[in-house]
C-alpha cells in the first residue's frame, strides 16, 4: 500500500469554504501596543493590535464566520489562535447567546484529537474566542497540495476524527460542520477536530449569503440539516464523516453546483457518487462502508460511533460492513422485494416435485396476487428538486394547479384546499431593457416584497432568460436558487405549525376548523408543490368520510 507524503511544515489552516490566507508579509504591518479595533472592510488586518489579554501577531485565515489570527496570550506567553467574529454575527443577539453557551461547553472538552478552546470574550466591541494553535494544516489543504490519500492513511486520519466526535457526543456536543477543513493534521500525524461545539452559520462568498440555513458547509451537509439544523443529532455528523472520507480517498467532493442551493438539493435527492464515478475505484467494502454512513435517512446510517468503529475495523481487515437489517425490514420497498422473492421461491419449491420421476404432480398452486407497489408518503420537510422546466410549466398555480383542479372537478366532490387558486401569473413582469436595469428592478422588488415568492421568482427568472450565458444571468440564477431554498425552509416551518394545529383540532373532533387551518398558508408562497404537500397532509389525517362545508 503506498504511503501518502508526510504533512508539510507549519502553515495557516485554511477553511474549505471562503478562506483567504493572509500574506506572511502582512505580519510586520501592525504597530506595537494596542491598536484601535474597528469594524472595517473584509480586508482589514489587525496584526500587532492587542485584544484583551492577547497580542495579535498575524492573520492566518478569513472566512464567513470571521478572521483568525495567530496570537500570544500575554500572561502565559503562550501561542494561541484567536478567531474574531464578523461584524454581521456580532450584531445578532441570538447568535451571540448561543455562541457563549456553546463556547462554555466546548471549553470543557479535553481530548488529544480535539482543538482545545481556551477562552472567549469581548473587547472594544469585538467578540472573539481563543483556541489551541495547531502546528500543521487542515486535511482539505493537505489533499489540495498532495492529492488524494492512500486508503491506509485516509482510514488513519478518519478514525482519529471519529474517536474525537465520539468523545464530544458523550458530552452531548454535536459538531454540525464536519468537513476536511475542520480536521487539522499536525506535523506528527495527529488529527485534531476544530470548531467542535461552537455555534455556526452557513455562509459563502457569493453576493447572496445564506445565513442560518442548515448551519454547516453545503458540500458535506446531511440532508436533514437543511430542514432543521437545531434538532439534528450525531448521525448528521456521521453523514458528513462519510462524505469527508470519500473526499480524502478521491480528492473530489461528491456534488458540485452553481450555488449552495443546488448542492443542498443534491445531498437530499441524488444518490451519492461512488469512487468510480469520481475517478477513483474503491474496494467494495469501502464503498459499502461509505454508503452506510451517507444514507439519506438517519435511521439507515450507523446509530452510534461504537457501531461505526466496529465496522471500520471490519473494513480495514478487508471484510464487508454489517447490514442494518432493522432498516431493511422497515423499508416498504425492501419488504416488496422480499415478498416477490418469497413468491418465486415458493413457486420453485412447488415445481420441483413435478420434475422428479414416479411422482404425481401436485395440484397447481393458488396464484398469488401480485404484491402492490407501496405508496410512500413524502418525507416531511424533504426539499423538492429544482425544476428544469420552470419556464414552461405552471409551477406557481395556473390551470393545472391542485387548487384549480379542485375548483373545476365538478360532480359534487369536495374542494381539495380551503382557499381559492393562486392568482394568475405574469410571466414577464419586468420591462425588457438592459440586463443591469432589469436586475436592479428585480432586486428592488425582492427587498420590498420579501413574501411575494411568485413575483420574486418570475422577475429573477426573466433576468436569467434575458442574460443566459452571461455573468449577470448566473448572478440572477444564484439569487433565484437562494430564493427558492429560503422559501422551502420557511414553508416547511409554516406547514409544520399548521399541521400541528390541524391535528389538535381533529382530536377535538372540530373537523371543519381543522380543514380551514390551511387557509392561513400565505398566498404569496403557494406553488404547485406546496399545494400538493398540503393536500397530501389533509388526505392522511382527515377522516375519509369528511366533507367540508361550502363557504
Amino acid at each position: 500500500m503506498s504511503e501518502s507524503p508526510p504533512p508539510p511544515a507549519p502553515a495557516p489552516f485554511n477553511p474549505d469554504e471562503a478562506t483567504l490566507p493572509s500574506s506572511p508579509h502582512n505580519a510586520a504591518a501592525g504597530s506595537s501596543g494596542s491598536a484601535e479595533l474597528k469594524f472595517r472592510t473584509k480586508e482589514r488586518d489587525l496584526s500587532g493590535a492587542q485584544l484583551g489579554g492577547y497580542k495579535l501577531v498575524r492573520k492566518i485565515a478569513e472566512g464567513g464566520m470571521g478572521e483568525v489570527y495567530e496570537a500570544v496570550q500575554l500572561k502565559l506567553d503562550r501561542r494561541v489562535a484567536v478567531k474574531l467574529l464578523s461584524e454581521e454575527l456580532s450584531r445578532e443577539p441570538e447568535f451571540l447567546a448561543r455562541f457563549e453557551r456553546e463556547a462554555k461547553s466546548a471549553a470543557a472538552l479535553n481530548h488529544a484529537n480535539v482543538v482545545q478552546v481556551y477562552d472567549y470574550g469581548c473587547a472594544e466591541g469585538q467578540y472573539y474566542f481563543v483556541m489551541e494553535l495547531v502546528d500543521g494544516v487542515d486535511l482539505s489543504m493537505h489533499v489540495k497540495e498532495h492529492g488524494k490519500l492512500a486508503v491506509g492513511d485516509a482510514f488513519n486520519y478518519f478514525e482519529q476524527a471519529v474517536v474525537a466526535l465520539k468523545f464530544a457526543a458523550s458530552h452531548a456536543i454535536i459538531h454540525r460542520d464536519v468537513k476536511p477543513a475542520n480536521l487539522m493534521l499536525t506535523r506528527e500525524g495527529v488529527v485534531k477536530v476544530s470548531d467542535l461545539g461552537l455555534a455556526k452559520k452557513l455562509t459563502d462568498d457569493s453576493d447572496v449569503t445564506m445565513t442560518g440555513v442548515g448551519m454547516g458547509s453545503p458540500h458535506f451537509l446531511a440532508p436533514e440539516q437543511a430542514d432543521d439544523a437545531a434538532h439534528v443529532d450525531h448521525r448528521a455528523d456521521i453523514y458528513s464523516l462519510g462524505v469527508t472520507l470519500l473526499f480524502l480517498l478521491t480528492g473530489k467532493r461528491p456534488y458540485e453546483g452553481a450555488s449552495n442551493f443546488s448542492v443542498v438539493l443534491a445531498h437530499a435527492n441524488k444518490p451519492l457518487p461512488t469512487g468510480f464515478d469520481l475517478g477513483t475505484p474503491l474496494p467494495d467494502e469501502v464503498e459499502g462502508f461509505i454508503k452506510r454512513m451517507t444514507a439519506k435517512l438517519p435511521e439507515a446510517r450507523y446509530q452510534s460511533y461504537d457501531e461505526l468503529l466496529t465496522d471500520l475495523r471490519r473494513v480495514k481487515a478487508g471484510q464487508r460492513p454489517s447490514v442494518n437489517w432493522g432498516q431493511v425490514v422497515r423499508d416498504p420497498r425492501n419488504l416488496q422485494r422480499l415478498a416477490v422473492t418469497a413468491v418465486v421461491i415458493l413457486i420453485a419449491a412447488l415445481a420441483v416435485p413435478m420434475l422428479l420421476p414416479d411422482k404425481q404432480p401436485p395440484a397447481p398452486p393458488i396464484t398469488a396476487s401480485p404484491t402492490p407497489n407501496p405508496v410512500l408518503p413524502p418525507r416531511d420537510g424533504q426539499l423538492q428538486p429544482h425544476p428544469d422546466d420552470q419556464a414552461t410549466r405552471p409551477r406557481f398555480g395556473g390551470d393545472n394547479s391542485p387548487a384549480q383542479k379542485g375548483k373545476n372537478q365538478g360532480g359534487g366532490s369536495p374542494p381539495l384546499l380551503p382557499m381559492p387558486p393562486p392568482p394568475a401569473r405574469n410571466p414577464t413582469p419586468l420591462k425588457d431593457g438592459p440586463i443591469p436595469a432589469m436586475m436592479a428592478e428585480a432586486d428592488s422588488f425582492a427587498a420590498q416584497n420579501p413574501d411575494e415568492l411568485t413575483g420574486i421568482v418570475d422577475r429573477y427568472w426573466q433576468v436569467v432568460q434575458r442574460g443566459r450565458g452571461t455573468q449577470a444571468g448566473l448572478a440572477a440564477q444564484r439569487k433565484l436558487d437562494n430564493t427558492l431554498l429560503a422559501h422551502e425552509l420557511k414553508s416547511h416551518e409554516v406547514i409544520e405549525k399548521l399541521q400541528a394545529r390541524m391535528e389538535a383540532l381533529i382530536k377535538q373532533n372540530r373537523l371543519q376548523e381543522a380543514f380551514e387551518v390551511w387557509a392561513e398558508y400565505p398566498t404569496g408562497w403557494r406553488t404547485r408543490e406546496t399545494d400538493q404537500e398540503i393536500i397530501g397532509i389533509i388526505k392522511r389525517f382527515m377522516p375519509p368520510n369528511f366533507h367540508p362545508q361550502a363557504r
